[in-house]
């Protein structure tokens, strides 16, 4: 087989798919960092420090909820060791903040219960690197103590649909070396939240490669085997100056039949792209002339949502427990344009032809229908399949979006968009690459009578989710 057609059927994990339907969550850095305005912290700052007096867990989660958030990812412990749940295995944490609040101390506890309450989803971050915690360094002994760490918060809190893995590390005083028992941690992952996928240095979401969201025109969610978490762990020991080259190598094209021509095995290892509201991820007063304002956002959000990654973005508390008011309202703005930018379906006034179906099962009117399990497969002969939607009066529209059925795969490698404002003929407007979980293709707003959408290129059995105009 060719190295395009085995690619083709590589297929997700449940787990994997869960996870791309979230799209678009916050991600919150908040301890004792926070408290001192600083983003690292040495490990050795007295706890009682911690007094977000105004913390308000429902507040909190109804902002999330506000600013279109379908989930939130909370970094419970991160280098200096500070804990944001109660534990058995260590005193550095919020229970230690005597100054504060008892009932609202252990903030895991508070925003779990809380996003289950509002209908949100909730994961963690948490870092192996753990400056206060006496055995780090170790080896086996540090390695049983976070796993126990590990453990502890991922069965206290209910379902966590989403794990995040630091791989910072450094040296102990006396310099020794902490070697992270990565595939332990996996294993008890695996083993309390089956449901959860791993992220960044994890085995089933990759990371973008930078924190500023400078995105790939296609990101393709299969992708050489060679990138996956366990060769990257691998080529880690290798500190040589040409293994840090090699490795700091942005690969501009990871997934197209040019890119994999070479390849023999393949991965389905989706792209997140993580950036924060502002320069930083920790709340810093001075950092609020760099906050992203609702134009950046919304470009954002069509790079990567809207280019078959998901986005996870930084919102950072202040030491308050409030979040500053600058990012309320540009949040807030962003979430309801974002509503009001797909709550009009311009094609549920019309209908929709193919040029071939495979067979009643898959007929093209079940792109328009609401029922996942019903797809679109063109003829098996059909090599550059079209779908035609026609309105029952001319309309305004400004978004293609355009869905693939990736439980079994990723398959559309070209396509080419075509308008008909009316007097009969098609007009191309557009053409791309990469759809996968989804592609949004933004154009100018125009009226139109007819639209017609040109797979010009696809791998393996092409099989279509949704096509809707908004």
């Amino acid at each position: 087989m060719k190295p395009y057609e085995i690619a083709a059927g590589v297929k997700p994990t449940e787990r994997q798919v869960n996870w791309q339907k979230t799209e678009f969550y916050g991600f919150i850095n908040f301890g004792l960092s926070t408290i001192v305005n600083r983003e690292w912290t040495d490990g050795n700052l007295n706890p009682v420090n911690f007094n977000p007096e105004e913390f308000d867990a429902a507040e909190w989660v109804t902002f999330f909820k506000d600013a279109g958030f379908k989930g939130m990812v909370l970094n419970v412990k991160h280098h200096d060791g500070f804990c944001l749940w109660f534990s058995e295995y260590t005193n550095y944490s919020v229970e230690s903040a005597t100054d504060w609040d008892t009932e609202n101390r252990d903030i895991v506890a508070a925003l779990s219960e809380e996003c289950r309450n509002q209908g949100l989803k909730f994961g963690i971050a948490i870092s192996p690197l753990d400056r206060h915690e006496k055995s780090y360094g170790s080896g086996k002994e540090y390695n049983e103590y976070f796993k126990a760490l590990l453990r502890e918060v991922l069965t206290k809190y209910g379902e966590i649909f989403y794990v995040r893995f630091d791989g910072a590390a450094e040296p102990d005083k006396e310099g020794n070396i902490q070697e992270y028992d990565w595939e332990g941690y996996y294993d008890v992952v695996r083993e309390c939240q089956p449901g959860a996928v791993i992220a960044l240095v994890g085995p089933d979401v990759r990371w973008y490669g930078n924190e500023w969201g400078v995105i790939r025109e296609n990101e393709w969610s299969v992708i050489p085997e060679r990138h996956s978490i366990y060769n990257a762990i691998e080529r880690s020991k290798d500190t040589s100056k040409k293994a840090r080259k090699r490795d700091s190598k942005f690969e501009r094209d990871l997934g197209s039949r040019k890119a994999i021509k070479k390849e023999s095995e393949f991965i389905w290892y989706p792209c997140e792209v993580c950036v924060s509201m502002r320069d930083r991820w920790y709340y810093h007063k001075e950092d609020e002339y760099s906050a992203k304002t609702k134009d950046k956002l919304q470009k954002l959000y069509l790079d990567s949502v809207g280019k078959n990654c998901a986005l996870m973005l930084g919102v950072p508390p202040m030491k308050n427990g409030k979040f500053s008011e600058m990012d309320l309202q540009i949040l807030r703005a962003f979430g309801l344009d974002l509503r009001r930018a797909y709550s009009y379906k311009v094609s549920q006034i019309g209908t929709i032809e193919a040029s071939s179906t495979l067979s009643k099962d898959f007929e093209a009117s079940n792109l328009f229908s609401d029922d996942e399990t019903k797809t679109w497969r063109p003829a098996l002969g059909d090599t550059q399949p079209e779908l035609t939607i026609t309105l029952s009066q001319k309309d305004m529209f400004d978004k293609f979006v355009m869905t693939e059925n990736i439980v079994n795969g990723q398959h559309v490698e070209e396509y080419e968009l075509y308008i008909d404002d009316g007097s009969g003929k098609f007009k191309k407007i557009g053409e791309g690459e990469v759809v996968g979980y989804k592609r949004i293709h933004k154009i100018t707003p125009v009226e139109v009578a007819r639209v017609k959408i040109k797979i010009t290129s696809y791998r393996g059995n092409l099989e279509m989710q949704s096509v809707t105009l908004y």
